[in-house]
């Protein structure tokens, strides 16, 4: 039996051809996934630069959650603009003032240098209707028996002796944004089974006295529990949390003013 001949050149060309097509697809798939890894680190490293720096300006205590996210298309990407093209930053339980609830950032067209100005940022902050007890004051004769959302007011509940005999009082409550203050309004009165508006309660009746103490606006500040650059803009109910909304736009994240504490009024 004899030996084939060896293949010639021209049969071996062929497929040395058909292997360039894998080496090359190869390559590009370790450059994409280069270029995947790269922006992945770049994004993680962004992402808790940000968050530190948040956390500094509101002084939050150390362990508590702070979280960053990127939003857009890839970190690079958005690098070589000089800018992010947004950042969404969450505090789940942050205390401002006598408060407690859930602070959330949302930024657009943020420079990647801290000291530049930030396009667009709006603060929520939003308090649960269990956290609201604290707004209230005490009312001299009242016994206050709960703090709680009705619509939308913000709605105390309690009772008063009369004769020896309690008999149940109510305020509702209605939220705004007053000189940078929390600004709570008496718009309504709850007497026994009847309700009335502010207007009515302050007609001459025999609770008068008690009714001009409780027809008080409310007011309470925390612009010392976060940063100067950050103006209240609106304080309303949504579902059964008090929301108060900031704005910030045009600060810098490094800057002066939103590291810096504001000042409540004495």
């Amino acid at each position: 039996m004899t030996d084939a001949p060896p293949p010639t050149p021209s049969e071996l060309a062929p497929r040395r051809r058909r292997v360039w097509p894998w080496v090359l697809a190869g390559v590009g798939v370790l450059l994409v996934g280069a270029g995947f890894a790269a922006d992945a680190l770049a994004r993680g490293l962004a992402e808790r630069a940000i968050a530190e720096q948040v956390a500094s300006a509101l002084d939050v205590p150390r362990g508590t959650e702070v979280q960053a996210s990127i939003g857009g298309g890839p970190v690079l990407v958005q690098a070589l603009t000089g800018r992010l093209d947004r950042v969404d930053v969450e505090v789940p339980r942050l205390v401002l003032g006598p408060l407690t609830g859930r602070l959330d950032i949302v930024a657009e067209g943020v420079p990647l240098d801290m000291n530049g100005p930030t396009r667009e940022l709006k603060v929520r902050y939003s308090a649960p209707e269990d956290a609201l007890a604290a707004l209230v004051p005490e009312i001299p004769g009242v016994a206050i028996d709960d703090v709680g959302i009705d619509g939308p007011e913000v709605v105390v509940t309690g009772s008063i002796s009369v004769l020896g005999t309690p008999l149940a009082l109510g305020v509702g409550l209605t939220p705004s944004a007053v000189d940078g203050d929390l600004a709570l309004d008496p718009t309504s009165i709850r007497i026994g089974d009847q309700t009335f508006t502010a207007d009515e309660a302050r007609q001459p009746s025999l609770f008068r006295g008690l009714v001009d103490a409780l027809l008080q606006q409310r007011r309470v500040c925390i612009a010392d529990a976060l940063p100067a650059a950050l103006t209240l803009t609106e304080l309303s109910v949504e579902g059964t949390h008090l929301v108060a909304t900031f704005d910030g736009s045009g600060v810098a994240l490094g800057g002066e003013s939103f590291q810096q504490k504001g000042v409540c009024a004495a």
